[in-house]
């Protein structure tokens, strides 16, 4: 049976799935700064991209798959939820910028509901490319690449923020979290075959990054740093419990 081009080139593939994605996220944001909208109507604008992106996801998910449940748009296994400890440092880590920000005042009622619009649409974008998509591609080469390959990529991909005009030390801590996110993700949806709750937490961490303090100073980097070290502990227990039930 002849080899389809993922089976052959998975890497390949694996990288081209998340330049699509970014590439869809970096559009959605550049179109309306272009053409010169204000931020409201620019993260309205994004979102509708992110929402188109999301149904390319889908639909390459549909047409490479024989259901979407493989890729883990299902209910998560027997037990799962009552794995409490699964979840408890994701939760930590987004209570330690609001107990230390608390947050910003400078946002109007409106925009809240805007924001989440946005963050839901992130959060299913994402997931749906790096942690379905990327991560089913990588499969063949075993969980343990796949599950470090993908989150290399995920991590690799946030170097777009050195566009924002970010310090070093910064851009060095983002690209770590955002490698250690990929870790824990991944070994969550390894452990619960469910994209759901990743989902989920993606969209609740970015919109508590949007609605708390977004100054960039020595208090922040030491939040980050924090939130580092947070995953950090919790890849390396998520990994050993991963690795047991191979």
């Amino acid at each position: 049976m002849k080899k389809s081009f993922v089976q052959n080139h998975s890497y390949i593939a694996a990288i081209l799935i998340g330049l699509l994605c970014v590439f869809m996220s970096a559009l959605g944001m550049a179109v309306p700064q272009i053409i010169g909208l204000g931020d409201r109507d620019t993260y309205l604008v994004a979102t509708i991209f992110l929402i188109i992106s999301v149904i390319v996801g889908l639909f390459i998910m549909n047409k490479s798959r024989s259901s979407l449940a493989e890729y883990g748009f299902r209910k998560n296994r027997k037990g799962t939820f009552q794995k409490v400890c699964f979840y408890i440092p994701l939760l930590i880590m987004e209570l330690i910028p609001i107990v230390v920000f608390g947050f910003s005042a400078d946002i109007a009622k409106i925009d809240y509901i805007i924001i989440a619009l946005f963050t839901i649409a992130v959060g299913f974008n994402e997931e749906i490319y790096f942690r379905g998509l990327t991560l089913k591609f990588l499969e063949g080469k075993g969980k343990k690449k796949a599950i470090i390959y993908s989150s290399v990529i995920f991590g690799i991909l946030h170097l777009a923020n050195v566009f924002n005009g970010r310090n070093t030390l910064y851009l060095v801590l983002q690209v770590l979290f955002a490698f250690l996110v990929g870790i824990v993700l991944a070994e969550l949806v390894s452990l619960t075959k469910s994209l759901w709750l990743v989902i989920i937490w993606h969209a609740a961490h970015d919109y508590i990054s949007y609605i708390t303090k977004d100054d960039l100073d020595k208090q922040s980097l030491i939040v980050l740093a924090i939130q580092v070290g947070i995953l950090l502990i919790y890849a390396v227990y998520l990994w050993s419990l991963s690795m047991r039930e191979e």
